[in-house]
């Protein structure tokens, strides 16, 4: 497995290598944090970090570099060597930066190769940067990393790969609406949580909410950004607190300067200051405890080419915390909720939208927790968790050669 990024730190990647690695050997190549080993064994997995950046600024010059031909400087060196030191027959690839890198390699040492699409990478281009401030970011980010360059660097990725990996099934339809692709060389495998995930909420007393015992709680955990749908959620809260004066909306993970001080001047200037509190990143206990201690969990995405491409890791932790769940209705989403009968959904974009289902929650707390042990049951005993998922990969590595 190749990955610009740390391991065991993500979860898609140490979830599918841990899987692998009961039933084959897995080496993991990726990047090297500062109090990180070069080489480690996690889990049955064999991991080498044999790629370091000094800092954010090299990184982002790497970046940049990346963007001109697609070739990465640093991983395309280690790959052949990687390749024969440890006689590969496969080699899986997470996401699209370093697609071509990994073809280019796997052609010349005629192995088979797999391409993990997290997600729809250049529709996230599109959107993830539009909250920043520096006019060189923005300049940059116009000029190197625009939708049509990256949207036409991915059709061309994707014939030179013997199998590709969506996290969703209308990942696939897309891939298959806008390529000439054989469907039987993509596969699905969802971003599905483990059933050991619900531990994680018997582990005793819940006092992050303790100071607002007294409130309803509206909560969302992971990352900031214009494509989370954050300030719709913020902007709802003008209606949620008229009608609900102790609701409160808690938002909890990481962000950068320039969508903190989007979101905080969005807070002041629908007034709703006394009902959203803006967290930073908090550990993962804290996390679990966020979950399990809100009388909703939400995830308010925009819907775009990006979010109908995916569906979070959170959504499947939600589900097995018991609690009940509100999502836009961005189409994954949205067919996971219907289909399963397991939470509720708003109109993406609209605040008013968000703050009636709120408002419906809170008005029927016996509806609202028929729903959530739904999504418990269907997470815990049926086929959303890892335990179901993680067959459909080893199903794709049996069947390599067909």
């Amino acid at each position: 497995m190749i990955l610009d990024g740390s391991y065991p730190r993500d979860i898609r990647v140490r979830k599918e290598a841990e899987s692998l690695a009961v039933h084959h050997s897995v080496f993991v190549l990726c990047t090297k944090d500062a109090n990180e080993k070069e080489y480690e064994e996690v889990n049955g997995v064999k991991i080498f970090r044999w790629i370091s950046y000094k800092n954010l600024i090299e990184k982002g010059i790497i970046d940049v570099l990346l963007s001109i031909n697609f070739i990465h400087p640093y991983f395309s060196k280690k790959l052949r060597r990687f390749i024969d030191d440890h006689s590969l027959d496969v080699i899986h690839v997470h996401d699209l930066p370093l697609a071509k890198s990994v073809y280019k390699a796997a052609q010349k040492r005629k192995i088979t190769s797999i391409l993990d699409l997290h997600e729809n990478y250049a529709a996230g281009l599109s959107i993830w940067f539009s909250w920043r401030k520096s006019g060189i970011i923005r300049w940059k980010n116009k000029i190197f990393f625009g939708y049509k360059k990256w949207a036409k660097y991915e059709s061309q990725c994707l014939p030179q790969f013997d199998r590709i990996i969506t996290v969703v099934e209308e990942m696939k339809q897309r891939i298959l609406q806008e390529n000439v692709i054989d469907a039987s060389k993509i596969e699905v495998i969802a971003n599905s949580e483990k059933k050991t995930f619900a531990k994680n909420f018997e582990l005793g007393e819940n006092n992050y909410f303790l100071k607002d015992k007294n409130r309803f709680i509206v909560s969302y955990v992971g990352g900031f950004g214009p494509h989370r749908g954050l300030h719709i959620a913020i902007e709802g809260m003008q209606y949620v607190m008229k009608k609900l004066p102790h609701a409160k909306l808690v938002l909890v993970g990481p962000s950068n300067k320039d969508v903190n001080d989007h979101l905080n001047n969005l807070v002041k200037e629908c007034g709703v200051e006394s009902h959203v509190e803006i967290k930073g990143r908090e550990p993962f206990e804290k996390v679990v405890e966020i979950m399990q201690g809100s009388h909703i969990n939400i995830v308010p995405h925009i819907s775009n080419e990006h979010t109908e491409s995916a569906v979070p890791h959170k959504l499947y932790q939600i589900l097995l915390s018991g609690k009940p769940l509100l999502v836009s209705d961005c189409a994954p989403m949205k067919r996971m909720v219907f289909e399963n009968e397991m939470g509720y959904v708003f109109e993406s974009g609209n605040p008013m939208s968000f703050a009636e289902k709120v408002i419906e929650i809170y008005e029927d707390p016996k509806k609202a927790e028929q729903r959530a042990q739904k999504g418990f049951k269907e997470t815990y005993e049926g086929k959303l968790n890892w335990e179901h998922t993680e067959q459909d990969l080893l199903h794709l590595y049996d069947n390599l050669e067909n």
